[in-house]
């Protein structure tokens, strides 16, 4: 035995993980921070309801999607002045939350970067000496990059989406969830990172159009919440304040449940003679 061997044998064993005590909820209520996605058809009021966020900054990406916007509107023209408003958005304090409308315009300025840098025409392009796998793993990783980001600014980040219907089949299985237009695996990724989707659309209620957002999941789609609060929750929302109608459906106290009444007592029937 060697002296480096002998040592080793004299070493004390690593000392025993120990697990964390048993807790409760760390956060509860309508967040102030975290990823959103709001999600929808053209014109079913995503940037509407977005703008109307507290103290917020809308990035708007589409060329007069926010025409019609009272707020902070700050409109993007390409990829750097995006990445430059985002760290200005971030650090200042005024600002409590972010919204981007739209991420279907960051993924084809994305895409049209990785795809310019392996001299491509598109991402999809298969073109000798180009290894695939490796252009589409470059679009993850700056989608990881703007993602991490973002939830960790301590900022309320909404991304505003167009959605894709779900495509069933003659059987009626579903064959493509609805979900948010991005491509290959990334719409996955991008809504597993969600803290909460709400699929934003309208109808007609008597004479009037109504907008809704909602946050029911189901086995058509991707949308839904993981704050309990708006799980499950379809909410009606007014033509102005509609962020409040959000904050008050988080913030509703369920309602008590009565207690049960036991069953009233029959008085014993008499016999005969009063035995």
């Amino acid at each position: 035995m060697n002296t480096e061997t002998a040592a080793q044998g004299n070493q004390a064993p690593p000392p025993k993980f120990k697990l964390a005590p048993p807790r409760g909820k760390l956060k509860t209520g309508m967040p102030t921070d975290g990823l959103w996605i709001l999600a929808g058809l053209p014109k079913a009021g995503k940037t509407s309801l977005s703008a109307s966020i507290p103290n917020s900054i809308l990035l708007e990406l589409e060329r007069g999607g926010a025409d019609r916007i009272d707020g902070w509107v700050q409109e993007i023209p390409d990829i750097a002045t995006f990445r430059q408003a985002v760290v200005a958005a971030v650090e200042e304090p005024s600002i409590k939350a972010l919204v981007i409308d739209s991420l279907d315009v960051i993924s084809d300025w994305l895409e049209a970067e990785v795809a310019e840098k392996y001299e491509l025409e598109s991402i999809s392009e298969r073109k000798e000496g180009v290894n695939g796998f490796a252009v589409w793993k470059e679009l993850r990783g700056k989608f990881e990059k703007l993602i991490g980001y973002l939830k960790t600014s301590g900022k309320l980040a909404v991304l505003v989406a167009h959605s894709k219907e779900p495509r069933i089949d003659a059987d009626g299985k579903v064959v493509v969830p609805a979900g948010i237009q991005v491509p290959g695996k990334l719409g996955s990724y991008i809504a597993a990172e969600a803290d909460a989707i709400g699929h934003c659309y309208k109808k007609q209620v008597g004479n009037a159009t109504q907008y809704f957002v909602s946050f029911q999941g189901g086995p058509l789609g991707t949308y839904g919440s993981r704050i309990p609060e708006l799980e499950d929750k379809t909410i009606p929302l007014p033509k102005t304040n509609q962020w409040a109608a959000i904050q008050a459906a988080a913030e509703a106290k369920p309602p008590v449940a009565e207690p049960a009444k036991e069953p009233e007592k029959k008085p014993a029937a008499k016999t005969k003679g009063g035995k």
